[in-house]
């Protein structure tokens, strides 16, 4: 699947390079075709003189070459499509101009609305995949990154960070940007000036971390129906969250199937496990309150004989306390790993909203 890089950078555009790295050297390897890489004005002079001017260090090849031909890239992979410079509208002069850096609340708003529309921009084409990058830039710059994929990412895209380890994370002379062959010895010194130690580039240690995100754009039909402000999509997700939460949620039971299905997600659950959770939804539905697994443990049973509805080969012949919390627990975790927002509570039996209805 075509794959795009996306990264927030600033002053330090080593975080790009050393993110190529890392996945180029995953198993399997990942290579994205193609590379966004949103910056502030003053952030895309550091890229420039960094990354995409041609320097001895390389043997007169820019870092971007020089990191292309160690990675071993295609014609078609890492190929950068230009800078995105955040901008903000300038109410002087009645146009967008590009920012130096983000410092004010009114900056700040104006960078998550262009850093969202970057992110919209790459994840409304369904057969491209996201790798997005906050390592870089401003901390704010990957804070937005990280609330925009959350806002409008996908379950195949990915978001993370570069963990380089020490002293390769300091300023060192000549800069480091990836393991070289052959291999670059690199100075660290201190703040007098004074050279306090020497690396080779191949001691250096480059690892991804990937970072957990919940897509929340699974709560909308279509990308299209999400506002395009970045104020205006956290509103909505946010009103749709709390009718959520009032919402009954349809809970159907199928003993002979061994299915759970909650608002259409089915998931399999042991038949002792459906029969416990039937029995407190009904005990609920019927304002019966029940607080203690042991009570639940021993009222199960005798009302399992009068469930005809429920197979004889499904009934179980005992139930134990332990297995009223195993088997709702194994039912919530379960469902945690769908996108259903109904759950089953860790305390009590009382549970969220629902209507329920027993299928064959």
């Amino acid at each position: 699947m075509p794959t795009t890089l996306l990264a927030v950078t600033g002053m330090s555009p080593a975080i790009v390079t050393e993110t190529v790295w890392a996945l180029a050297n995953e198993k399997p390897r990942t290579l994205p075709n193609r590379v966004v890489l949103i910056t502030t004005s003053e952030g895309k002079k550091s890229l420039e003189r960094d990354l995409f001017t041609a320097t001895p260090q390389f043997g007169g090849l820019t870092v971007w070459e020089a990191l292309r031909k160690a990675v071993k890239a295609q014609p078609d992979e890492l190929l950068v499509e230009g800078l995105r410079i955040i901008d903000a509208p300038d109410a002087q002069s009645g146009t967008m101009k590009p920012l130096p850096d983000i410092r004010t609340p009114a900056e700040n708003t104006a960078a998550a609305n262009f850093i969202l529309e970057q992110v919209r921009a790459i994840v409304e084409h369904p057969e491209q995949r996201l790798i997005a990058s906050i390592a870089g830039g401003r901390k704010t710059m990957g804070a937005l990154l990280y609330a925009a994929v959350t806002l409008l990412g996908r379950e195949t895209d990915r978001l993370t960070h570069v963990l380089v380890k020490e002293p390769f994370d300091s300023r060192l002379t000549p800069p480091f940007y990836f393991p070289t062959q052959p291999a670059t010895t690199h100075d660290l010194r201190n703040f007098k000036g004074e050279l306090t130690s020497s690396h080779s580039s191949k001691t250096a240690g480059i690892e991804l971390a990937d970072i957990p995100f919940v897509p929340l754009r699974n709560r909308f039909e279509d990308i299209k129906d999400m506002p395009g402000s970045f104020d205006g999509v956290v509103r909505k997700i946010a009103r749709q969250s709390k009718a959520d939460a009032s919402r009954p949620s349809l809970i159907e039971i199928s003993h002979r199937q061994k299915l759970l299905t909650v608002d259409g997600v089915a998931i399999k659950a042991s038949p002792r496990a459906l029969a416990i959770l039937r029995y407190l939804l009904e005990c609920q539905t019927n304002g019966i309150e029940r607080t203690d697994r042991v009570d639940v443990a021993n009222e199960i049973i005798n009302w399992l004989r009068d469930q005809n509805s429920i197979p004889v080969m499904r009934k179980p012949k005992s139930v134990a306390p332990d297995d009223v919390s195993h088997d709702l627990s194994a039912i919530r975790t379960a469902l945690s790993k769908t996108a259903v927002t109904w759950a089953i509570p860790k305390g009590g039996f009382h549970f969220p909203p629902f209507l329920f209805r027993h299928a064959e």
